[in-house]
């Protein structure tokens, strides 16, 4: 499998309400708004990092062994069809999503536990 480049980190809010978490990394972190295409039951909020972004998640985390809502990192992969049979062929499990129309993505976790998104972004003409 190759990855690309770092895509994004998501971060929850727990218990603080959404708008001062967006607040914050506005006001005080000067970070721009991104557009968030409609997750079914996950509110959030997404800024730019440069050419990365952080994603806000109005939720806590899951605690469920692969945890798709709580903190994690995302990096691209360049062929999602070929990392997929690779974890496969590892015995490696994972959990699999569609987030709009345009990207698919999967979720593993590290030897720690520790959650990380994989996503290809599908480029439609």
């Amino acid at each position: 499998m190759k990855v690309t480049r770092f895509h994004h980190v998501s971060v929850n809010s727990n218990d603080t309400p959404l708008d001062a978490m967006v607040e914050f990394y506005r006001d005080v972190l000067g970070l721009a708004d991104e557009s968030r295409p409609e997750i079914a039951g996950i509110a959030g909020h997404w800024h730019l990092v440069g050419d990365q972004q952080l994603h806000l998640v109005a939720a806590p985390p899951s605690g469920n062994a692969i945890d798709t809502t709580g903190h994690h990192y995302c990096v691209a992969v360049d062929d999602l069809p070929a990392a997929i049979a690779e974890l496969e062929a590892r015995g490696i499990e994972y959990v699999r999503a569609v987030q709009g129309q345009n990207t698919v993505q999967i979720w593993i976790a590290d030897p720690a536990g520790n959650t990380i998104e994989l996503q290809q972004e599908i480029r439609t003409p």
